[in-house]
């Protein structure tokens, strides 16, 4: 391989960045005659665009720049411009809108204020005797650099345990073991279904006779959290893991919870509005906001089309099992498309943002709207059975007061109910 001057100056640019300053390579198919480097964590310039030609390829060449640059910027959740930095002594005459153009030479950095980001910057690039040998010399310390880091700590465990998702599910285990221990002190109040089920109204489960009757609205999310069957536990455990995951890194903690928790209110408002007075319980509404927004996500910076993560994103498919609310599923799906779709960064979904904003307002008001209708909160059946099942276990654990609460509450409910 016949090496330039060029060839070796840019590997130079691309070491002390990676040593310095902690930047990665970026791998690119297309891209030629350049290197791509990110480090999310930098506070000004996140993507760095490292080249060998000319100022004036980047006037020819801006829009696949700017679609890669873009691509990049999305996975990093940052909104910033590109740091181009060409190997060259010509002066920058005119800026490119979204790109900081830069030049360097072993003389001069055309931007002396750039070294006071990047310490040592002016000194990164250095004047090539024998470009083969220089060549041979930087590769070898850019593979030991790359070796190096490879057997790091952090680099071992590049997936680290998605920390919101672990406290998630701890909340589910521990509420699935309160209600094996609840069942067998209970056991004796009637069969095992019908124990089950009033336990699981007990710690929390979707009842719609005391969302109506006592006004329980934290039922539509506290009921994601429960589960009394074990199988069920371990399935929606092992899609909240993986999605957990993937969203976490991918959209952050707080976009995660937002979404997932939305999605789970969406869900709640659906079996509502569609159920009549059933008992649900399970995370998977929460799941199949996940699933939107990870579908969202994949088209908006393509990353859907690489398959360890389409792997990863139809573990997500086994959540839909028989016994589960289909309603709480589809309205999550919505939930968690509406809200990801707001939540998104992409300059060129400005306009869809704002639309599916006005969406999503238009869809909670709506969705609130139907709820307080007298035929949205009208009962189908009632089960005072169950209902007094979970009075006497609120008294058993001296929670009397509760217990006389709800015993008052349905019987108003119930006096003016047409059944």
């Amino acid at each position: 391989m016949n090496c330039t001057e060029k060839d070796v100056q840019l590997l130079q640019l691309a070491y002390y960045f990676i040593s310095d300053c902690q930047y990665q390579f970026i791998s690119l198919r297309e891209a030629q005659d350049e290197i791509w480097l990110g480090n999310p964590k930098h506070p000004e310039y996140p993507v760095i665009r490292l080249s060998q030609t000319r100022l004036s390829t980047v006037f020819f060449d801006k829009t696949r720049i700017l679609k890669i640059h873009q691509s990049i910027r999305n996975l990093f959740r940052r909104n910033c411009d590109l740091l181009d930095i060409h190997i060259s002594d010509e002066a920058v005459q005119d800026q490119e809108e979204q790109i900081d153009l830069v030049t360097i030479s072993p003389q001069t950095v055309s931007d002396p204020q750039l070294t006071a980001v990047f310490p040592g910057l002016d000194h990164a690039v250095q004047p090539i005797q024998d470009p083969q040998q220089e060549y041979n010399k930087i590769t070898q310390k850019l593979a030991e650099l790359q070796r190096q880091r490879a057997q790091s700590p952090q680099a071992k465990s590049p997936l680290a345990p998605p920390k919101a998702t672990m406290i998630l599910m701890g909340i589910c285990l521990v509420i699935y073991l309160l209600s094996v221990v609840f069942s067998w002190m209970f056991r004796e109040l009637g069969g095992s279904g019908e124990v089950s089920v009033s336990v699981a109204i007990l710690l929390g489960g979707y009842y719609k006779a005391f969302v109506v009757g006592a006004h329980e609205y934290w039922r539509w999310l506290t009921s994601a959290f429960v589960h009394v069957d074990l199988w069920h536990l371990l399935m929606n455990m092992m899609a909240l893991y993986n999605m957990g995951m993937l969203c976490e890194k991918l959209m952050g903690v707080r976009n995660y919870l937002i979404i997932l928790f939305g999605s789970i209110l969406f869900g709640s408002a659906f079996v509502f509005l569609g159920s009549g007075n059933v008992v649900a319980m399970g995370i998977s509404g929460g799941l199949y906001g996940l699933l939107a927004a990870f579908l969202v996500y994949g088209i908006q910076t393509r990353i859907l089309f690489q398959p360890q993560l389409r792997t990863q994103f139809l573990l997500i498919l086994i959540s839909l099992m028989p016994g589960v609310s289909l309603a709480a599923h589809f309205g999550g799906f919505v939930g968690g498309l509406l809200i990801s779709v707001v939540l998104t960064r992409n300059d060129s979904w400005a306009q869809l943002r704002k639309n599916t904003m006005v969406a999503l307002c238009v869809a909670v008001a709506f969705l609130g709207l139907k709820t307080v209708q007298p035929q949205a909160r009208e009962l189908d059946t009632i089960y005072p059975g169950t209902d007094r099942m979970v009075v006497e276990m609120l008294k058993d654990l001296h929670l009397d007061f509760y217990g006389d609460h709800l015993s008052k509450k349905m019987v108003e409910t119930y006096v003016g109910s047409s059944l």
